[in-house]
Formats: C-alpha cells, structure tokens, sequence
C-alpha cells in the first residue's frame, strides 16, 4: 500500500494515493514514512494543516526524520508561519548539516521576513555544499538585489544561468539588476 501510494502520488492520483497511504497506516501505525508521504500527498492538494498533522506524527515516531522536518517548514512556510518554518529548517540543519536544500529554504523563508544578509549567509552555505545548486544562486542574487548590492546579485544571476542556461525568472532579475544599474541596453 506504501508503495502504491508512491506511485499514485507521482501519478497525481493524490485522493488514491491518500487512500494508499491511510491503508498502509492501518496495518501498521508506526510507519514514519508512511505518515511523511500522506503530508506530501495532502500538501499538494493545499490542505496544508493536515499536512503538518502527517509530518508530526512522522517525526513523532523517528525524531530525527529530517526529511519530515524539511516538509514540515515548506507546509508552514505556505501557510506564513515563517518563523515556525525557520524552526523546522534548523532542525534540519541540527540533524544533517550537509543538507544543501534545508539551507536554501531557510534563506528564502529569511528573506520574507526580512533578514536578507542572514539569508545570503544561508545561501552562501547552500552553495558551499552544492555548488551547482542553481535555485540558491538565484536566491541568492535576489537577496542581494534587494540588499542594493547588484553586481553581486549580477554574478549570482549568471551563475544560475550557467547551471541553468533555461532558467527564466533568473534571466529575468538579471535584467532588472541591469536596468538598476543604469544599463539599460544590456537588460533589455
């Protein structure tokens, strides 16, 4: 059932894929993963609450399930619970330090609270422990646009273009980075 689940879930069959999963939680309620694919499955179809519900009782039973972590703060992320999603990516970050990932949500959830040079350190990390993590360039030049640093911002927007040569939104920040700076030829 766990498996079917997985399956259905890739699918975008999420309704069976829950079906699946709450099966496979009958026949054996202490199944983490079980319970951390349910939050995934009620996360893409927005019930964000229930969501969390899922990633909890995973954590609940292996407290050290950074993944669920990981799930759990982009939920309350969606959700505007910034400082709780932080909380889940440090918890994270506690339990695996390498996790580039878990470095570059922090920084974009940092960076809607307004802690932008706390979110380019965390970007910084991200690419420190990949450094072809295309999205945490990008981040990361959005952040330092917003900082007023754009020739850093310019770098960070051609490195994710280099990674990435189809990455739109980072084509587009380039050109407005550009358009700050007074080159108006270039941006266009």
């Amino acid at each position: 059932y766990y498996n079917s689940g997985i399956v259905l879930e890739q699918l975008g069959q999420l309704d069976e894929s829950l079906k699946n999963f709450d099966k496979a939680i009958q026949l054996n309620p202490d199944y983490p993963d079980a319970y951390n694919n349910r939050g995934n499955a009620l996360e893409q179809l927005g019930r964000l609450d229930e969501a969390i519900n899922g990633y909890d009782n995973a954590i609940q039973l292996t407290p050290d399930f950074a993944h669920a972590y990981n799930n759990r703060g982009n939920a309350l992320e969606q959700l505007g619970q910034l400082d709780e999603a932080v909380e889940s990516y440090d918890k994270v970050i506690q339990l695996k330090p390498d996790s580039a990932t878990a470095y570059s949500n922090r920084g974009v959830v940092l960076e809607q609270l307004g802690q932008l040079d706390k979110a380019v350190a965390s970007y910084d990390k991200a690419i420190q422990l990949k450094p072809d993590y295309a999205k945490a360039y990008y981040n990361r030049g959005n952040a330092l646009k917003d900082l007023g640093r754009l020739n850093e911002a310019l770098t960070s927007f051609d490195k994710a273009i280099q990674l990435k040569p189809d990455y739109p939104d980072a084509y587009s920040n380039r050109g407005g980075a550009l358009k700050d700076l007074g080159l108006l030829d270039e941006a266009m």
